[in-house]
């Protein structure tokens, strides 16, 4: 088994990656901590029959430090995608997406929902959530009809005529027997949507975040990013020009737009619009976005 006191891991932030005797990339990981977290790959190996078969097979290991949490999310993110390793199941490109798409019944004010698939380079005018797996999907349409009490029957879920089941047993107003006015179904069925519709990219041009270095305060990481696509990261300002020329389109990477998403609510970033190679800072209120749809960009070189 590898040696690790003879690596020199780095108690920094980043992206690490174990490799067998053939070059082969097995895993990539990331941590606020990389020897912390490397280390604990090696201890739960002897409890763990995936970790045992993995630091087994392991024969040397490499890593790219990163500035903080962000930019270490973002490019594991990336390579997982790109690069394909072999114990990685997690934040594997998805080719096909779900999504819950309302359709209003001809002759009716009844609207059901459909579980609609869509690869992951299509633009949709109104995306109402998106899931890697239909059976994602339905479980977050059965929460919603739960939380809002919406009838199953009403929505397409279930046949029959009469009271739906969910009426029987008090989760269903009644809209489906007429103990309540459709159209104050549809009302809650357009709030429980509106609860799960994507938000649009709300600025003019790109954003970059500015990640300062938790090891050394002085320095920062740069990242690059428009339309909810990763761009990459510049270590200084002036290498955001080459990351943006270089983007190519690429197709909408859900869990890119949700690791863009928590971070820019995360308190204390600097912010900047990046327009004709220029940065103009945003004040924290400006980050804050509606929940409209997003749009496939582009994506484009990240640190490697």
């Amino acid at each position: 088994m590898l040696d690790l006191s003879e690596l020199q891991l780095p108690s920094c932030p980043g992206v690490y990656r174990f490799y067998n005797e053939r070059n082969a990339l097995l895993y990539v990981g990331k941590s606020i901590n990389i020897a912390q977290r490397v280390r604990s790959h090696f201890q739960a190996a002897r409890q763990d029959p995936k970790e045992a078969r993995l630091t087994r097979h392991t024969t040397h290991i490499d890593w790219t430090l990163t500035a903080g949490e962000i930019g270490a999310l973002l490019l594991e993110n990336r390579q997982i995608k790109t690069l394909h390793p072999l114990y990685n199941r997690r934040l594997r490109k998805t080719r096909k997406l779900w999504t819950l798409q309302p359709r209003q019944v001809a002759g009716s004010e009844q609207t059901e929902i459909a579980l609609c698939a869509l690869s992951a380079d299509q633009a949709q005018p109104e995306l109402f959530g998106l899931f890697p797996g239909k059976a994602m999907a339905l479980k977050q349409l059965k929460a919603l009809i739960a939380e809002y009490h919406l009838c199953e029957r009403l929505l397409g879920l279930e046949r029959g005529q009469g009271r739906c089941f969910g009426h029987q047993i008090g989760r269903c107003f009644g809209a489906c027997c007429g103990e309540e006015p459709l159209q104050q179904h549809n009302q809650r069925l357009h709030q429980a949507l509106a609860s799960r519709q994507l938000a649009a990219w709300p600025w003019p041009s790109s954003l970059v975040i500015e990640e300062r270095n938790q090891m050394d305060p002085t320095r920062s990481d740069w990242h690059l990013i428009n339309q909810w696509a990763y761009l990459g990261t510049a270590f200084l300002p002036n290498g955001l020009t080459p990351i943006e020329q270089q983007s190519v389109p690429e197709s909408f990477d859900l869990d890119a737009y949700f690791i863009l998403q928590k971070a820019l609510k995360q308190p204390g970033l600097n912010i900047y619009l990046y327009q004709n190679q220029r940065l103009t800072a945003l004040p924290s209120r400006s980050t804050a976005t509606p929940r409209i749809t997003p749009k496939v960009r582009n994506k484009g070189r990240a640190l490697s």
